[in-house]
């Protein structure tokens, strides 16, 4: 058996709590017993001291104490009881043989009125004496208990030599309980062993009982839930990404390996270099993109935190974005700030208005409105700060809608429209709003369009 084991920790510190239980319990019961036989020899000696006093007092006359009577009637006694007694001056008026082994004096001290008892060896035997006053002095009862010390050495054998029995026992119950009850932890870590990336679906054996091996089941089936949807994220960024930037580079590449094949003119490199420079900037933005989104997984974003008045700061990204909406043909409303502040980075916050405001000029209408609305409000116990740019596009169809802050995730009508871009700006917009601690939400109804609204927590 292992000693670092669980197992046999827990079968030692049962075999240990057992050792102790059963000293312990022993112990305790030879003590009672030790007293209680104690305690019914002293009130025998006692009951006998009280009828010699009776005696003496019905049979004495004058000054004089008749201690023949009293040795005669003491023949009465049970057998083995014997006594002696002294004067106040402590000599022996009388003292037979058989008492010799008592002792020569009398204990010291005063006697109290119910008297003193003690524990004597005559011959190998344990005899038990009481000391109390009588008239003319001292009595001293004494009665062998040699029965009662054999009855009392046979417990002490038994006990000593059915303990070990007992914990043995107690051990092997002990080590058959704790192999019972680990045995579930032998299946979760046989079960957690077998897991890797291909078989990340499994999950722990969950019994139904309800205790702590359940709910540690369930707590890492939950773990392992989050763990396969990461790596899953994971998967398809990578396949995302590595598709969008797929073509870019084929067209880098295809443009130049055209133009290398033979001599051509001036204006066809210049269009040529005009292709790749645009192709590369697209790369660019795209790689820059995906670094900020890795930099936000593993909270390492590297941000100047500043008062930001954010009406001054939105109306000149709302006077950028006048260029997109020309270019595009749509109108821009006009647009009257509130004047307040939040706490955050001047430069995400200004990306992600921006992010907003291009989507809803990529996705209106020629001859469509943009409107941007910014106010302020309260969500729960927080004053916010709230900006809401809407649009008349032809929306978001619903079952595209809970996927629209996915990376990469561009409904299938973007698609077929072939509107330029990756699928990138609101997934970049949730995760500055979060960074800021504060909410991002769209609504969007089919041809109507659509309202980006952001909550942000006043400074």
């Amino acid at each position: 058996m292992n000693r670092r084991s669980i197992r046999f920790r827990l079968t030692a510190w049962y075999a240990a709590i057992m050792a102790a239980t059963l000293a312990a319990v022993g112990i305790g019961v030879w003590l009672a017993i030790r007293d209680s036989i104690n305690d019914t020899v002293d009130k025998e000696l006692r009951s006998r001291l009280a009828g010699m006093r009776e005696f003496l007092q019905q049979e004495t006359t004058g000054d004089d104490t008749p201690l023949d009577e009293l040795i005669e009637h003491s023949a009465l006694a049970p057998v083995g009881t014997r006594f002696r007694i002294a004067d106040g001056e402590g000599r022996w008026l009388y003292q037979p043989p058989s008492t010799a082994a008592w002792g020569t004096a009398i204990p010291p001290g005063p006697l109290p009125p119910r008297g003193r008892t003690q524990t004597v060896i005559e011959k190998g035997k344990p005899i038990r004496i009481l000391t109390a006053t009588l008239s003319p002095g001292v009595v001293q009862i004494g009665a062998p208990i040699d029965e009662f010390a054999e009855m009392l050495e046979a417990f002490t054998w038994t006990a000593l030599l059915a303990s070990p029995v007992l914990l043995l026992l107690a051990s092997a119950g002990g080590y058959w309980m704790s192999r019972r009850a680990l045995a579930p932890v032998e299946q979760i870590a046989r079960t957690a062993a077998e897991i890797e990336t291909k078989n990340l679906s499994e999950r722990l054996p969950v019994r139904g009982t309800g205790d702590e091996l359940d709910h540690l089941s369930v707590t890492l089936n939950a773990m392992l839930g989050r763990l396969e949807d990461s790596l899953r994220r994971i998967t398809q960024f990578t396949a995302d990404a590595s598709h969008e930037l797929r073509t870019p580079i084929a067209i880098v590449r295809t443009k130049a390996e055209v133009v290398r094949r033979k001599p051509r003119r001036e204006e066809e490199y210049t269009e040529a270099l005009d292709l790749i420079l645009a192709e590369s900037e697209r790369i660019t933005q795209l790689i820059e993109n995906l670094m900020l989104l890795a930099r936000s997984d593993a909270h390492q974003e590297e941000a100047a935190w500043e008062r930001v008045e954010l009406a001054g700061l939105a109306l000149s990204v709302y006077t950028e974005a006048e260029v997109l909406a020309q270019a595009a043909g749509i109108h821009l409303a006009d647009f009257h700030p509130c004047e307040f502040a939040v706490s955050g980075d001047p430069n995400s916050l200004r990306r992600m208005i921006l992010i907003l405001l291009d989507n809803a000029i990529k996705y209106s209408h020629p001859g469509g409105e943009v409107q941007m609305v910014l106010g302020r409000c309260r969500l729960g116990d927080r004053e916010m700060a709230v900006i809401e740019v809407k649009d008349q596009g032809k929306g978001i169809a619903a079952e595209d809608l809970p996927h629209v802050f996915e990376r990469f995730y561009r409904g299938s009508k973007d698609r077929s429209r072939k509107i330029d871009g990756i699928g990138l700006g609101l997934s970049i917009a949730r995760t500055i709003t979060e960074r800021h601690g504060g909410e991002i939400q769209i609504e969007s109804e089919l041809g109507i369009g659509s309202t980006a609204r952001v909550w942000l927590p006043l400074a």
